[in-house]
């Protein structure tokens, strides 16, 4: 399924917006359309916080778009957010702006930082990683073995292991609570807030088989 829109148009012919496929964890490649003609496109992958209060998964899916093709003409116009891979979009009306000229990229705006999400965040949001179905699919020892390496950056100590393999096992804990537990940790807040978002390579939690609808 898809779900999204494309929010506006600007003066300087960027659109922004956002779109997710919920049945993968990558980064989608979207197209906006004017009829059948293509008009821009962009990868949908930056990060929202307001997505993920919404519950849009876990809020990485924002994108902005510049024109590149010739300028509509002011007004009222109908778009479609397209999505490749799958042959599906999703119909958009939009105000099309006076349009600027464009004006040549400078080196300070390819170089933007995109927002990161933090550990604060995804304290409040830990059930979009979907933990008990990475913990079903892989068993117990290599998620524990993957939530350190996410939360801290490091495997466990053998006694770690140990501890949380047996609690999680019993059902002491739950898997959400075994990843808030690991945030909470002082070690955690010496590695600062930014922490691994799903477009990272390291991010442990992208097994398709766990997150296929």
């Amino acid at each position: 399924m898809i779900e999204g829109t494309v929010e506006s148009l600007s003066a300087e012919g960027v659109f922004t917006g956002w779109l997710r496929d919920t049945s993968v964890v990558t980064p989608v490649a979207v197209e906006i359309r004017d009829r059948d003609m293509v008009v821009a496109c962009a990868a949908a992958q930056d990060f929202r916080p307001d997505l993920l209060r919404a519950g849009h998964g876990h809020g990485h899916y924002g994108f902005a778009a510049r024109l590149c093709a010739d300028t509509p003409p002011p007004g009222p116009k109908n778009f479609s957010l397209f999505l490749p891979h799958v042959g599906q979009g999703i119909g958009v009306r939009l105000v099309v702006p006076a349009l600027q000229p464009p004006r040549a990229q400078r080196v300070e705006d390819l170089l933007v930082t995109h927002r990161a999400w933090t550990v604060a965040e995804l304290l409040g949001h830990v059930g979009c990683l979907d933990l008990a179905r990475y913990m079903a699919e892989w068993g117990i020892p290599r998620f524990v073995d993957a939530c350190f390496q996410f939360a801290l950056t490091r495997w466990p100590s053998d006694a770690e292991s140990f501890v949380y393999c047996r609690t999680l096992s019993r059902e002491e804990t739950t898997p959400d609570a075994f990843m808030e537990e690991l945030l909470h940790l002082p070690e955690r807040a010496d590695l600062g807030e930014a922490i691994a978002s799903p477009w990272d390579p390291y991010f442990p939690f992208t097994l398709a088989a766990a997150v296929a609808s």
